[in-house]
């Protein structure tokens, strides 16, 4: 429609521009020859007043000087070699030359030079001729250099059939000249327009006749005869022949009379043709000053068009019907959240009817209290062209709820502009009803696992206590010279003191396990010693049994690996215990070989294979369960049943995994497989004295026990360290804010204030002490209470109990540690540490990994940094989520955790609602830190290639 609208614009410009151009013409025309007739009857009379004396003569002068100064056209007279001898005042104001600056010129001076040459020929062919009158059009310079264009008439004056003078009248013409250009340039254009079009054209006049046409139309009802030999042709006679295109041609004409006869625009009116095209016809009647002038008649070939239409609509409706019978319910809204459209499926599932819905605002009706704010997150979202999905509780119309998850999706016009949304609606009420009931199932269950645990705890404690005393007692009866059956009876009364604390060990050890409270402390250690300590443990074990005990050791295996060696010795002590329990005679074989090396990775293989009763082949899968104990030939050993099940949690707690092989009668064979670093040298810690420079060190005690406040006091004095007890934590807060100390132990249950909340404030409200290595005293292991004392600012643990060794060999590691890092960041920013433990966890004792990542760090990473500014600027929040997403685990890979929350936090802006001046401000804060945290990185980085 857009192209015909201009097709009748042009068509009535173009019409109106010849009808004004023919009248301008016809008026100069008649201008001019009633300015020659005057001029003639002017040179008459002045011809026979002449012989009649000066004074008429005089007369007539001034008369003919009068007229020609009154009009509005240049008027003047040249000799036929071309100069000017008069020129009216016209000129002044048509060229801005003063008449007295033409007179004398040659008339070429003021035509520009392109033109001189033609319009001098075109003068002497009229004096060659003798043509009385002319007219030509030419462009000439003005005074001032512009070109304007002039047309003018140009008369012979003769005497005696001699040309002796050309008069002219000429007239600026340059306005209807820009005007004729532009009429012929959009004449061009629409020419161009039209045969370009991929529609087909017909233009008549109101007489029928054929004014234009394009070769689409010629295609579309096969007319051979090219567009431009069917202007000026009756249209009548085409329609014969493009009647003969359709099945129903009399249909075809007496439709075509009847829209000549309304003379009413019909626009999208389809047509089918005899070979099966369908086309699409405009029909509108040009109209001119209210007269009626013809008609355009615009074909288009829609047919791929409809046919798609078509299958879409077909494809629409059989998918709506599927939509109507899924459970799925679709609902369409505009941006205000208006209802556009509800399918059925939707209104089963809500209770409402679509009448019910559309128009009404669906958060009022469907979104239930406590909700809100997660649809305003979700359409935020919308705005921005991203689709998601989400759970969401929605009400019914009879006020029940009904659990969805919506999968929503924005909806975008022709234009890509967000014109609402569309949701699609899954009831998952059943589900959510079942997993509430579950959860308060699982709730019971694990409170009712709790307090399985807890019990189990708190009496295996319970009962260590008074069993140790009895074990104790049982040895110093053994030095009173007991008869030989007090003997037998303190020997029964040793064995099951040692069967109940082995059993209670291992009920204590199975409940941490479970409860995910055993930590795994990798550290270097002697391997082959270990191994041949536990041997020997078992040889001194077996007596003179009739079992021998053999070791196997890889010869590549030498030197000291990285694991946790106090699991792997209890791994052993079960394997063993287990053999040695099931054999009465033969052999155990312990072995261990490489079996899998990666750089300073290696994977070693252990076995324990015994020459024992065996295990019945359909009882292999029972060996690692939980309680189970395997009987043979109706005998049942001793035992709980925990020994191996703790012994594969144990060993998968390392990353390893665990087998067995057995043959009832020929004995067992149980293989591990455990992952540990090799150490090139020998880095076993071996503790110290300390060193001298360090004993006037000061540590802050804050211990709230009085023995262990001795205990500790004893060996400081020892060492020569000063120290002051604080026996709470309010106390070490109030000291520790009056005084700087090297070191604060610090104890976690104390009275009025404890170690956790101790620690926050000592960091937060002291300066004195803000970097002072804390150093928790614990008597518990267990992983969330050293991951709450690392999240509250302490530094490391020391668990009780512990030994003199162990107390000096941390104070004298972290003082050390301590008066380096304080040396080397003096000049730091207060709020910016490096995480400690978390660079232990990533890279323990490799410096040299751990200095590359901190040299790539440096290089390649801070320069990305520079540019964020710059995407918030531009808002372009896509790409600037992107680089902040790589960006910030790299944070925590040279210790800067802190910094990585905060770049969490600030990702999760980026993706919300904001202004982008909010976001630079709270980006500028975090690039200032970052700067700030570099002298500090680089200081770790010389550490650790010293």
């Amino acid at each position: 429609m857009e192209e015909l609208e201009l097709l009748k614009q042009q068509l009535e410009q173009e019409r109106k521009a010849r009808l004004e151009t023919e009248a301008l013409l016809q008026e100069k025309k008649q201008q001019l020859v009633e300015l020659n007739e005057k001029l003639y009857s002017f040179n008459a009379d002045f011809e026979r007043q002449r012989l009649e004396g000066n004074e008429a003569v005089q007369k007539i002068e001034n008369r003919y000087q009068i007229l020609i100064e009154s009009l509005k056209d240049i008027v003047y007279k040249i000799t036929p070699e071309g100069f000017f001898t008069f020129v009216n005042p016209v000129v002044r104001e048509a060229l801005g030359y003063e008449p007295e600056e033409i007179i004398g010129k040659h008339f070429t001076e003021l035509v520009i030079p392109e033109y001189r040459e033609q319009l001098v020929g075109f003068y002497l062919n009229m004096m060659k001729e003798k043509k009385e009158s002319t007219y030509v059009e030419f462009p000439a310079f003005t005074k001032d250099n512009q070109v304007v264009w002039i047309g003018q008439s140009v008369h012979l004056l003769k005497e005696n059939n001699r040309i002796v003078e050309l008069s002219a009248v000429a007239r600026n013409i340059t306005e209807r000249k820009n005007s004729s250009d532009e009429l012929r340039t959009t004449q061009r254009r629409l020419t161009a327009l039209i045969a370009n079009l991929q529609k087909g054209v017909l233009v008549e006049d109101e007489n029928r006749k054929v004014i234009l046409v394009n070769q689409q139309f010629c295609d579309f009802f096969k007319i051979s005869d090219a567009p431009e030999q069917l202007i000026g042709a009756n249209y009548l006679d085409l329609l014969e022949h493009v009647k003969l295109c359709f099945d129903e041609t009399d249909l075809f004409l007496s439709n075509m009379a009847c829209l000549l006869g309304k003379k009413e625009t019909v626009v999208e009116e389809k047509l089918t043709t005899a070979d099966g095209r369908i086309l699409e016809r405009d029909y509108i009647p040009i109209f001119l000053d209210g007269a009626y002038r013809g008609s355009l008649w615009e074909y288009a070939d829609i047919t791929q068009r409809f046919l798609t239409a078509e299958n879409i609509r077909k494809s629409e409706e059989k998918y709506r019907k599927i939509m109507d019978n899924m459970t799925l319910g679709l609902l369409e809204v505009d941006n205000d959240q208006r209802i556009i459209r509800a399918y059925g499926s939707f209104c089963k599932m809500v209770g409402y009817t679509e009448e019910e819905l559309v128009g009404k605002i669906a958060a009022d009706l469907l979104i239930g209290k406590g909700y809100e704010d997660v649809l305003i997150h979700e359409q935020a979202k919308r705005k921005h062209g991203i689709g998601s999905s989400y759970e969401m509780k929605m009400l019914k119309k009879d006020g029940s709820d009904l659990w969805a998850i919506i999968s929503g999706s924005p909806v975008m016009d022709e234009n890509g502009n967000l014109v609402g949304s569309i949701g699609v609606h899954y009831d998952i009420t059943s589900r959510k009803l079942l997993e509430q009931e579950l959860a308060k199932a699982k709730q019971v269950a694990e409170e009712a696992r709790q307090a399985e645990k807890q019990f189990l705890a708190n009496m295996s404690h319970e009962i260590r206590t008074p069993l140790n005393a009895i074990i104790g007692m049982t040895h110093l009866l053994f030095d009173t010279r007991p008869s030989q059956q007090q003997k037998e009876f303190l020997e029964a009364l040793k064995t099951t003191a040692d069967f109940l604390y082995g059993l209670i060990s291992n009920l204590l050890d199975m409940a941490k396990i479970e409860d995910g409270k055993i930590e795994v402390k990798k550290k270097p250690f002697d391997l082959v010693g270990l191994l041949r300590a536990t041997q020997q443990v078992f040889k001194i074990k077996l007596g003179n049994r009739p079992i021998n005990l053999d070791l196997m050791i890889d010869a590549r295996i030498t030197g000291n690996y990285i694991g946790d060696d106090l699991l792997l010795n209890q791994i052993l002590l079960n394997l063993i215990g287990n053999a040695e329990k099931f054999t009465l005679e033969g052999s155990i074989d312990v072995s261990v070989k490489v079996k899998k090396e990666d750089g300073e990775r290696v994977w070693l293989e252990f076995k324990v294979s015994d020459t024992g009763i065996g295990i019945p082949e359909e009882k292999l899968d029972l060996v690692f369960q939980k309680f189970e104990q395997i009987t043979l030939h109706g005998n049942k050993h001793k035992g709980t049943g925990l020994g191996l099940t703790i012994t594969k949690q144990l060993v998968e707690l390392q990353g390893g995994n665990i087998s067995v092989k057995s043959q009832e009668g020929a004995g067992s064979v149980f293989t591990f497989v455990l992952p540990y670093r090799k150490v090139a040298e020998v880095s076993v810690a071996k503790r110290t004295p300390l060193p001298t420079a360090l004993k006037a060190g000061k540590v802050l005690i804050a211990e709230d026990n009085a023995m262990n406040q001795k205990y500790i006091s004893n060996l400081l004095d020892k060492w020569s360290i000063s120290y002051i007890i604080a026996a709470d934590g309010k106390k070490a807060v109030e000291l520790a804010s009056q005084e700087k100390f090297d070191i604060i132990l610090m104890d976690i249950q104390m009275p009025n204030m404890d170690g956790y909340e101790a620690a926050i404030n000592i960091r937060n409200t002291t300066n004195l002490n803000r970097k002072t290595p804390i150093l928790a005293l614990t008597a518990s292991a267990m992983i969330d209470q050293k991951n709450r004392a690392l999240a509250v600012g302490m530094n490391g643990f020391i668990s009780k109990p512990f030994t003199p060794n162990h107390l000096l060999g941390t104070i004298q590691e972290y003082l050390n540690g301590h008066e380096d890092e304080s040396t080397g960041q003096q000049n730091a920013t207060d709020g910016i540490e490096l995480n400690r433990a978390c660079l232990n966890e990533l890279y323990g004792d490799d410096k040299d990994y751990a200095a590359d990542m901190f040299r790539t760090f440096l290089s390649e990473v801070v320069p990305d940094f520079n540019s964020l500014a710059g995407l918030i600027q531009t808002n372009e929040r896509e790409s600037l989520a992107k680089v902040v997403h790589k960006l910030k685990p790299t944070l925590g890979m040279v210790g800067l955790t802190e910094l990585e929350k905060r770049m969490f936090d600030f990702e999760d802006r980026i993706r919300q609602p904001s202004e982008t001046q909010e976001l630079l401000e709270t980006w500028k804060n975090i690039f200032e830190d970052i700067n700030q945290s570099l002298p500090i990185i680089r200081n770790e980085l010389a550490k650790l290639q010293a």
